[in-house]
């Protein structure tokens, strides 16, 4: 299969990440069916694409034409079969299950043609285990894409133990068409790339304020007005060869010792979940939320995001 035959793409989950997802394959060029169990839930995620168009076209990454094209290349069904019968590419994201994922790949073999590709967008779930079951594993991989997906540019794709390097080509290339940019997990790792790195500061940060060094409000100070601030232009890897690796190393080799080593959830987790401190939707977690309002933050979130796309989109556009 050439990248130019991925044309049609059908996404199955109506939730937080199936429109984001139908939005970035329509942005690909695909036609796009998202699929929902029920009239109410494709509605639901049809409704959730055209909103996360708007936003975009009101925070200027998009123009009011594009984002118009955009949407005419999305429709919603609730006839599975109807969906992919004929798609080049099929993404699922519904409930993190395996066994709900594995029976859903099985039965899309025997829906789709056999060129079709098949991916899952689990945050966690291996790559290799999801599509044990399958008769064409070569055509399966993982792109999980990050939250909100109309937002973040990041898609991880992971390759499983029988993954085509073909496959893996033609889903970079599709993605990066869409205006992605990808990371290419070569070995199946639980966590993948970002989920992994992502928890390497959470036990961390965890154990900081668990053993009294720091309270949350400091902590997140610290990483949104530190390290965390650089990271969209200054990587790992680009921060350890500048600074030398000499250096690196003798720090390492008296702050390791120091870090948190535990391979257990923090026990300040364990009690808050054991105490109903589940976070903002019941009013306590870290934080008291009954003086925090999650809308206000997640709307800061947003219209971050928005002007960095604005600004890679800025970049990207060639001058006259």
């Amino acid at each position: 299969m050439q990248l130019t035959e991925i044309r049609k793409a059908a996404v199955l989950g109506t939730g937080q990440m199936g429109p984001g997802i139908a939005y970035t394959l329509a942005c690909a060029g695909c036609t796009v069916t998202l699929f929902g169990r029920t009239p109410e839930s494709a509605d639901r995620g049809l409704r959730a694409v055209t909103a996360a168009v708007e936003t975009l076209v009101r925070g200027e990454v998009l123009g009011p034409t594009d984002g118009a094209d955009i949407l005419a290349r999305i429709t919603g069904s609730t006839d599975l079969g109807a969906a992919v019968v004929d798609a080049d590419l099929v993404t699922e994201s519904i409930a993190e299950d395996l066994r709900t994922k594995q029976d859903l790949f099985v039965r899309l073999e025997g829906l789709c043609p056999a060129r079709t590709l098949l991916t899952s967008n689990t945050s966690g779930l291996p790559a290799t285990q999801l599509a044990r079951p399958l008769q064409r594993p070569e055509r399966f991989a993982v792109t999980h894409y990050w939250n909100p997906p109309h937002l973040m540019q990041l898609v991880e794709i992971v390759k499983g133990e029988h993954t085509s390097q073909e496959t893996i080509d033609l889903l970079v290339a599709l993605l990066r068409r869409a205006g992605k940019q990808t990371a290419v997990v070569k070995k199946d790792i639980p966590g993948q790339l970002g989920v992994r790195l992502f928890n390497g500061v959470i036990r961390e940060a965890i154990w900081l304020v668990q053993e009294g060094y720091a309270t949350p409000e400091d902590v997140d100070t610290a990483i949104k007005n530190g390290f965390g601030l650089r990271f969209p232009v200054w990587g790992v890897f680009e921060h350890l060869d500048a600074q030398g690796l000499d250096t690196v190393l003798a720090i390492q080799s008296y702050m390791f010792k120091e870090l948190c080593h535990d391979t257990d959830a923090a026990r300040t987790l364990k009690d808050k979940v054991a105490s109903g401190e589940l976070g903002a939707r019941v009013g306590r977690g870290f934080y008291d939320w009954s003086h925090r309002d999650l809308t206000a933050i997640k709307k800061r979130r947003d219209e971050f995001l928005l002007e960095h796309l604005k600004a890679q989109r800025r970049k990207d556009t060639p001058t006259a």
